[in-house]
Formats: structure tokens, sequence, C-alpha cells
């Protein structure tokens, strides 16, 4: 456990209520897209912790980590929707994106070059969205079948919902995602199944990793300018109140567990 310190800065309703409409949405989404950003990331953090051992609490490990993960990536891409539409496509350039630091503005590019200017721009967040994390669209599981390892082929049922695991259908859309991805974003003539599945994994993986930190350092950028217009100057250091929050955990020492004891009617009477 250790101690971390927070600032508190006050913003006056008085101040929100006074700001353009514009404005106000701008610094309201890119806050409220932070927080969830935020809250996503520590539970995928979470769940890389193993909390049990044996082949069912690998498989529902896996499910857990990768919804997790699917939530993640949908989040991002919905993010930078928030982004484009609320400051790229002002013109002339909207004042947030000039008061972005240099290192800020080539974090906005870098997320610019890499979800594309068209709608036929592809990458692996926009597979994982469209596929498996919002829409649930269809994939081509043929190749997935036919690949799928006898210890993916299990399904755990429980008393109580909560508790079931039906680790199949989530490992045929795993190998598919990845497999999609590695078809698109690279050359995968000649690999196995297999293979392929593990370079998608790899490709997708890296890929949330680098775009995770570009939209928070962009959304960053954007929010300490934002509440510079709203305060209507720097935030000096005397609007800020030092906050002490104490027994903050490491991540690899929070356990999510990946069962839980439901009460069943039963038990009731």
């Amino acid at each position: 456990m250790s101690t971390i310190q927070v600032n508190q800065i006050e913003i006056s309703p008085e101040h929100l209520s006074r700001l353009p409409s514009r404005l106000r949405n701008q610094v309201v989404g890119c806050m409220h897209a932070h927080n969830e950003l935020g809250v996503i990331n520590r539970i995928l953090r979470f769940t890389l912790n193993k909390v049990g051992a044996g082949e069912l609490h690998d498989d529902a490990h896996n499910v857990q980590m990768w919804t997790i993960l699917q939530i993640l990536t949908g989040k991002l891409f919905e993010t930078w929707n928030m982004i484009d539409k609320r400051f790229l496509k002002c013109v002339p350039e909207d004042s947030a994106i000039t008061a972005l630091s240099e290192a800020h503005r080539k974090d906005l590019e870098a997320l610019r070059d890499y979800f594309g200017g068209s709608d036929n721009a592809t990458n692996a967040l926009e597979i994982i969205r469209n596929k498996t994390a919002f829409h649930y669209d269809k994939l081509n599981l043929g190749e997935a079948i036919g690949s799928v390892a006898s210890e993916e082929s299990r399904i755990y049922i429980s008393e109580h919902p909560a508790n079931s695991c039906y680790y199949v259908g989530s490992a045929l859309v795993f190998r598919s995602a990845f497999s999609m991805i590695a078809d698109k974003l690279s050359d995968a003539i000649g690999l196995s199944p297999s293979e392929k599945m593990a370079r998608g994994f790899t490709l997708a993986i890296e890929d949330i990793n680098r775009i995770n930190l570009l939209v928070h350092n962009v959304l960053y950028g954007f929010i300490s300018g934002l509440l510079e217009a709203v305060v209507g100057g720097p935030l000096a250091e005397e609007e800020q109140v030092g906050i002490q929050v104490t027994d903050v955990p490491h991540p690899s020492s929070v356990l999510i567990p990946m069962f839980i004891s439901v009460r069943q009617p039963k038990d009731a009477e």
C-alpha cells in the first residue's frame, strides 16, 4: 500500500453556465471519456492477475480478461470518434487544437494517421469493435472451428448463470477476430491457423497499448487547455487543494473473482 496526492480544483457552476455550448460539450466530453477509460484500464490491470489454478480458472480468466479488453478497445474507438466530431471537423481549426502543446499535437496526428481520413480505413481496433466488442457482427468461424483445440471446446454450467462459462464460444470468437486482423493487416500467407491467430493477437495488443497511450495524452492536452478557458486563465497553485489518498494498492495486488456466491431462491426457503 502507498499514499498518493490528488489535487482538487473547484469549478463553479457559474463558470460552466456561462460557457458557449460547444466549449462546454468539448470539455465535458473529454473529461467523461477520460473517466471511462481510466476505470476500464484499472479493471483490465486487475483482470491480468490470476485468482485460481486449473483449467476451469484458466478458461474463466481468459474470458474475463478478453471481455474487458474488448470494452477498452471499443471505448478507445468511440473516444476517437468523439475527438474527430467535436474538434477535428471544425473549420477553421478549433482553438482547442491550436492550444495543444507540440507533443500533444504530434500524438493527435498519430491518432489521425492510425484511424485514417476515410470510411475505408481498417485497423485492429476497428475490427475488434465491429466484430466482437459492441456490434456482434458476423464472423467467418469456419477456419477457427477447424483449428480449435480440444481443450478450447469446453463449456461450464453452473446453478447460477453468472458462474457459467461457455468457453468454446469465446475461443472461436477470439480465434476468428485475431485471424482476421492478421489477414487484413499483415502478410499471413503460409501461416498455420494457430500462427495466424498469434500474429493477430500480437498486432492487436501492440495497437491497443499504443493507441491507449496516445488517446490519454491527447485527452489530457485538451482537458488542461479547456479548463483554463473555463476558469478564464492558468490554473494557479492556490486554486488547488491537495488530498492525500492512503492505502492505495499496487495493481498486482487487486484480484477480481471469476466466480461469485449468488443466493438461489431455494436458499431463502
